[in-house]
């Protein structure tokens, strides 16, 4: 949509560029200091549009934040993801103890009593939990224990062995509250529509740096455009004031013209100096967006060049209603206002579960008389809470979450026509500004046109003498003028076309530059090896 053509003197600069920016995301080695401390440009550097916009994506620090931030986002996304996978836990443990006591009987001959106690154990459990879409929650558990005691007195000494092991498996499925795969899924759903939406706001943050960087550079063409303008009007003036001293020396002006002739130099040299002025602000403008240094010096060596595309509205429209961030998130939203509406209706609901299990345990003892025992249970039971608020507090927090969220759904609704009728007016509006741009630089074209004709024969005449030297002036600067005018209108219409290409989120595709939606270098990082922990 809207492909612009770009051309380019420096095609080995170019390609270089483009290879930069093709594996941008994928260089493994990069760092912070390669992004924000660029080096090895030259002091004065030509540059055509396409290479500025090559290079901001390259050295851009507010769009390396993103990325970062994308990295914990993505981290987020694999763990709200995994709601259905199952949890592993295992346990290991030892303990080792030694307890000792005595006893002693005062005024009495018997001896005095010790006993001691020597015990180690070590213990496995392991545990898994699952919870499937339904609401149902599976549950393994298994254990396994052993133990070594020895207890002894001055007389005897006792020793035991146990081992217990036993596993057991629960499985709890709520039937009416908490239940049902719409409800538990809507997290997955809502996890999934907010990952949309920050892809594209992303998106559109770096077509916000495309698009910044076009009209910064257009703007110091423009003023490049403006200062060469200057300087030829200040040359004309400078020739008109020496014909002017030929005249006044031949007795065919007046003294006085020369006055006239010295200010319009004057004011054609000031002119210039604001130019200047201009100039380096231009620069200094596009020098922070492409953070490349403050020292440089570059020159825009894009042609003003005017290339006429007419956009038709309708296709504009489907466009901007298919990629428009703003758009696309008052849809989601309404989407997750009807998935709150959803859960709340849920919630108002009994809570009937149904729950059963099984567990078998064993239990070992080389010096238990009965050394071996087994214990099987199982159990299955359905349990029912029946809510009855009569009045007060209870009532009221029963009633205010499914009505709230009614609220919130239709206000979403709402939101969301708003930003069709926004989104039409300004596809609308962006499209009627292309179409009066495009007509402005025709009449500006047609005007020039004339204009330079007109000097054309104002020169002449004046050279004979036939017209005073203020209608050779005021020609001078309408020249001028209209000069300007072609320039700024071109460039209007240059960067009505890019505001167009940024509403329908078509900058990238115009410029012919892949968006990619996280930065692999970046988690390789990162993380390391544990990139498989990002969601998808």
């Amino acid at each position: 949509m809207l492909k612009i053509i770009r051309y380019s003197t420096r095609l080995f600069f170019f390609a270089s560029l483009a290879a930069i920016l093709i594996t941008l995301f994928s260089f493994p080695g990069a760092s912070a200091r390669t992004m924000n401390e660029p080096s090895g440009f030259p002091e004065v550097m030509d540059l055509t549009l396409t290479e500025a916009v090559m290079l901001a994506l390259r050295y851009n620090r507010s769009l390396e934040g993103a990325y970062l931030d994308r990295v914990l986002a993505r981290f987020n996304l694999g763990r709200d993801l995994t709601e259905f996978h199952p949890d592993i836990d295992v346990n290991v443990g030892v303990d080792a103890r030694m307890k000792e006591g005595f006893t002693t009987y005062k005024r009495s001959h018997v001896p005095s009593d010790r006993a001691s106690t020597q015990s180690t154990g070590t213990w496995v459990e392991t545990s898994v939990s699952q919870k499937i879409p339904t609401g149902a929650d599976i549950q393994f558990r298994w254990d396994s224990r052993a133990d070594s005691r020895r207890y002894s007195t001055r007389n005897s000494t006792d020793w035991n062995e146990p081992l217990d092991s036993g596993w057991e498996a629960r499985i709890s499925q709520p039937l009416l509250k908490d239940g049902g795969w719409a409800y538990n899924t809507a997290s997955i759903k809502e996890t999934r529509i907010r990952e949309e939406d920050a892809v594209r706001f992303l998106r559109d943050r770096v077509i916000a740096t495309v698009s910044d960087v076009i009209t910064a550079y257009r703007d110091l063409l423009r003023v490049y455009q403006d200062l060469k303008v200057q300087r030829a009007s200040l040359e004309q003036a400078r020739e008109q004031m020496e014909i002017t001293r030929l005249l006044i020396e031949t007795g065919r002006r007046a003294a006085n013209e020369i006055l006239q002739s010295e200010a319009n130099v004057a004011r054609q040299e000031l002119a210039r100096e604001n130019a200047r002025t201009s100039l380096d602000d231009a620069q200094l403008r596009l020098l922070e967006l492409l953070n490349i240094g403050r020292d440089i010096t570059i020159v825009p060596t894009e042609i003003v060049e005017y290339r006429t595309v007419e956009p038709d509205f309708d296709v504009c429209l489907r466009i901007a209603f298919e990629r428009n961030a703003q758009y696309q998130s008052s849809l989601n939203q309404v989407t997750l206002a009807g998935l709150a509406v959803m859960k709340a209706q849920n919630q108002r609901k009994w809570d009937l579960s149904l729950d059963a299990g099984y567990s078998q345990g064993w239990h070992r003892d080389y010096y238990d008389p009965d050394p071996d025992r087994r214990q099987d249970v199982w159990d299955v039971g359905l349990k029912l809470t029946i809510p009855l608020p009569i009045y007060g507090d209870p009532k009221y927090a029963r009633e205010s979450g499914l009505l709230s969220a009614r609220i919130d759904l239709r206000k979403r609704v709402m939101d969301s026509i708003s930003a069709e009728e926004n989104l039409e007016n300004q596809v609308r509006n962006s499209v009627q500004r292309v179409v009066s741009a495009s007509r402005q630089v025709d009449m500006a074209r047609r005007t020039l046109k004339f204009s330079e004709q007109s000097f054309e024969a104002t020169k002449l005449e004046f050279r004979l003498g036939r017209i005073s030297n203020n209608d050779y002036i005021r020609e001078q600067e309408k020249l001028r003028d209209d000069q300007l005018a072609e320039i700024n209108s071109i460039i209007a219409y240059e960067n009505a076309m890019t505001s167009l290409d940024q509403l329908l989120a078509t900058t990238l595709d115009t410029w012919e530059i892949d968006f990619v939606p996280h930065r692999a270098d970046l988690e390789q990082e990162l993380l390391g090896r544990k990139t498989w922990m990002l969601g998808d």
